[in-house]
């Protein structure tokens, strides 16, 4: 039925919420800061969500702003150094444990390809580290847009030469992912891990709970 499979990366393929909880811990320890990682985090996000619905601008500037807002909600001391180091350490951030074994049962039936909110040099340092072919990554940068807006999606589409609905889209992020792509006709693929409830949004037309219970379904989609 498909002939690629797209993927959000960073939630879905990367351990997102693993990578930014250790930095932050790590950075409260350095400062001898006792503020909440969990509550940072989700105001850090609420702010980028907004940044990224703005006018387009590099990736790298939104993690920087977006942290130096969260640490000043919380009255955190803000550093330079501390948006150098985010941006520098997102590229090194941990998959999933069932994402290699996935991918690597995917890559040999169906084009493989990422749309991203990054750039571009986030991305490849992310792709060194997993190991995979991919078929084509668009990222923010490329697209010059960010989900869940429809541009990258749209990209995707001309250079997959493909029929919106002859690709599955995976993602973790629904609000990022499944509304924009179910727009275009994409077949969606919620990868529900914390078993959430759905988003009174729009519906995914499938639903798993690990990447390898998709992987383990996809010939029956």
């Amino acid at each position: 039925m498909f002939k690629a499979v797209s993927f959000d990366c960073y939630g879905t393929l990367i351990d997102w919420e693993s990578g930014i909880t250790s930095f932050l811990a790590q950075t409260f320890r350095e400062k001898g800061i006792g503020a909440s990682v969990r509550d940072v985090v989700k105001a850090r996000e609420d702010i980028e969500f907004e940044m990224i619905q703005a006018r387009y601008r590099r990736y790298a500037e939104i993690l920087r702003q977006s942290l130096r807002e969260a640490f000043e909600q919380f009255r955190i001391p803000y550093s330079n150094r501390d948006g150098d180091r985010l941006v520098e350490s997102v590229g090194t951030w941990p998959p999933f444990a069932d994402t290699k074994p996935a991918l690597e049962k995917l890559s040999g039936r169906y084009r493989l390809a990422i749309i991203s909110n990054v750039d571009n040099d986030i991305i490849r340092k992310t792709k060194l580290g997993l190991g995979i072919k991919f078929h084509l990554s668009v990222t923010a940068q490329f697209a010059r847009a960010y989900k869940p807006g429809i541009r990258p999606f749209q990209i995707a589409l001309q250079r997959l030469k493909c029929r919106p609905e002859q690709v599955l889209h995976v993602s973790s992020g629904f609000r990022y992912d499944i509304p924009p792509a179910h727009e275009l006709g994409f077949k969606t693929a919620w990868v529900n891990r914390k078993h959430e409830p759905k988003p009174a949004l729009v519906s995914p037309d499938f639903q798993f709970d690990s990447l390898m219970q998709l992987t383990e379904s996809i010939d029956n989609l």
